[in-house]
């Protein structure tokens, strides 16, 4: 091990401390506490046992609260000196579990506060603003191969940024930075995930009757609008329309790049504004669901950096771990960047 190498690991982890990481506090939290509402309102569904038909929820409770020990027993070991293989996993591992954890939001949604819909307020905004509704007169507009090809090509497009974006300064050396990254958007996930079940949207696909009742099938363009419609309409993903993760990611994507590889920010700024259209476009946001995505990304951002260094001293108070004797001369870090690699 080089000497390079040998001080990143020791800026990562400080002797006496858990190896649990912010990301790990985070996205393990959120598995407890759905764990806790799949409990409360488990009838999400049935799954088939030797002993009959059991309540999906219950078995859901069950996996995540499973998963939730696994992050919180495993994620205390120290993965500085491992491969970097195993390194590469031990920091990106949320991103296997966000779509699961969206879906669950989407189920319990339809149960928590016996699914009540707040899509005609939302409808009604949209209309009172534009005169129209937008998800239904821009796709009828700009119906053109071309553009359905752009629109759904540039809705998919934001699946590829979300999980390429904390690889680049991972894939350049910075550790530190991509720990950072998934830090901040697993904290966005375990407050929006919460908002969703409680406050749900189904989104114009859904709740508009002629957009439910035409499924996709009037859309046509390319090769990517094809495999987004046959997966979109088999899908259920009403719920989760406000604010609009999509654009929420988007903007944060945006906001890493600006830290870490400002050459890409042009094409990023592209991708969000096309993505922004496309979550109207493609009838599964309202217009102010844009806005809304917008707002969150710009609330958590300054908040997660505000929050980072408490997170760092109340973790080993929490955990009741004392941290080993400093070094003579050292200092502790303080910094937001520093604070997420000490988790």
């Amino acid at each position: 091990m080089t000497i390079q190498k040998t001080k990143r690991a020791a800026t990562i982890r400080r002797p006496g401390l858990p190896g649990l990481k912010i990301h790990d506090l985070a996205i393990g939290s959120l598995l407890c506490v759905l764990a806790v509402f799949s409990l409360i309102w488990p009838n999400t569904g049935l799954v088939s046992s030797p002993w009959g038909a059991i309540q999906r929820g219950y078995v859901a409770a069950l996996v995540m609260a499973g998963l939730a020990a696994l992050i919180f027993l495993v994620g205390r070991l120290d993965f500085s000196a491992a491969h970097p293989l195993f390194r590469f996993l031990r920091n990106f591992y949320p991103q296997i579990i966000f779509g699961p954890l969206f879906m669950e939001d989407i189920l319990l949604s339809a149960q928590a506060l016996g699914g009540r819909s707040h899509d005609a307020f939302f409808a009604g905004i949209d209309q009172a603003l534009f005169g129209f509704q937008p998800a239904l007169q821009f796709s009828r507009a700009y119906s053109s191969p071309f553009w359905t090809e752009l629109m759904f090509g540039a809705y998919f497009s934001f699946y590829v940024i979300l999980v390429v974006t904390p690889w680049i300064p991972w894939l350049r050396g910075d550790e530190e930075e991509a720990e950072r990254e998934m830090g901040l958007f697993t904290f966005y996930m375990l407050f929006v995930s919460v908002f969703y079940v409680f406050f749900r949207v189904e989104g114009p696909k859904y709740w508009l009757s002629e957009l439910r009742a035409a499924n996709y099938a009037d859309f046509r363009g390319g090769p990517i609008t094809a495999f987004m419609c046959g997966t979109l309409s088999n899908s259920v993903l009403s719920g989760a329309a406000f604010p609009s993760s999509h654009v929420a990611g988007s903007v944060m994507m945006s906001y890493f790049v600006s830290k870490t590889e400002r050459r890409l920010l042009p094409l990023y700024v592209v991708l969000t504004s096309l993505i922004c259209l496309s979550t109207v476009y493609i009838r599964a946001h309202w217009a102010i669901d844009i806005a809304g995505g917008i707002v969150a990304a710009l609330v958590v951002i300054p908040l997660f950096n505000s929050l980072s260094p408490f997170l760092v001293r109340f973790v080993p108070r929490l955990l009741q771990v004392r941290p080993a004797n400093p070094r003579p001369g050292s200092s502790p870090r303080t910094t937001m960047d520093a604070g997420a690699e000490g988790l």
